[in-house]
Order: C-alpha cells, then sequence, then structure tokens
C-alpha cells in the first residue's frame, strides 16, 4: 500500500496542506472526480481508508438532505422502513432509483413520484438534489 504521509496537495482548495490533514469530504471530492490528474484520486482513497472509513455506496449532499427534508417528507413517511432515518432511506432510495428508475435527461431519474439528480463519479453515485412531482423546466 502506497504511504500517504509527507504528500503536499498541488491544486485546489487545500494546496499547500498535507493529504494527512485535508477534511473527509476533500478526499470524498477528490475520489470521485473524474479527470483527477496524476492519479490523485487513488491516494485520496488510500488515504481515506488509511483514516478507517470506507468508500461510501452514495454521498448525498447537504442540498440533497436539505430539500429532501422539505420536499418529500410524506414520500419519505409512506416508504421508510421502521427506524429508518432521512439520510438512511436517502441513501436507500438513491440505489433504488438507480437500479429501478425511469432515467430523464441532465443526470435525473424518476422514482416513487420523485425526481432525483444523480451524478456518476469514479467511485459512487452522488445525490445533488431531490425534488417531488412533476418539476417544471427553466425556459432558459
Amino acid at each position: 500500500m502506497t504511504e500517504t504521509h509527507g504528500i503536499i496537495l498541488s491544486f485546489g482548495k487545500y494546496k499547500g496542506e498535507l493529504l494527512t490533514r485535508v477534511p473527509v469530504s476533500y478526499l470524498k471530492w477528490m475520489m470521485n472526480k473524474e479527470g483527477m490528474a496524476e492519479n490523485w484520486h487513488i491516494l485520496a482513497k488510500i488515504e481515506f481508508e488509511r483514516r478507517g472509513d470506507t468508500t461510501p455506496t452514495v454521498e448525498l449532499t447537504a442540498h440533497a438532505i436539505d430539500k429532501a427534508s422539505l420536499r418529500v417528507r410524506k414520500i419519505w413517511h409512506q416508504t421508510s422502513h421502521a427506524e429508518e432515518g432521512l439520510y438512511s432511506w436517502l441513501m436507500r432510495i438513491t440505489l433504488e432509483a438507480l437500479e429501478k428508475g425511469e432515467r430523464l435527461e441532465n443526470d435525473k431519474i424518476k422514482y416513487l413520484g420523485m425526481k432525483l439528480v444523480i451524478e456518476s463519479g469514479i467511485e459512487f453515485p452522488v445525490l445533488k438534489t431531490i425534488m417531488a412531482g412533476p418539476v417544471r423546466e427553466a425556459p432558459f
């Protein structure tokens, strides 16, 4: 296994910082970003695992969690398993939508009366936002 101690980022928000000191959220972004130069996504995964974390099956953005709590609460309550909170439900629903949902344009998937915007990544999909019912497209 490659050692991540002493590796300094040469780009981005944490340029000049040791890889071992960047936040987990930034490591997840690096792991999942297509076109990452110099195998940074591999080094990020190694550092992520060195810290004792495992690669997520889905990443949920804070925006998606906020919008779910506001827009799809009723669907959550109707379809959640016993003792399944919003976060766990979103993880499960995102994976189900990828498998069973109707694919629309622009990374959207229609599933259970919702539209989920799911971006694919190198390691795992990212739920960007979620909407209830039919959503009108912007006129531009």
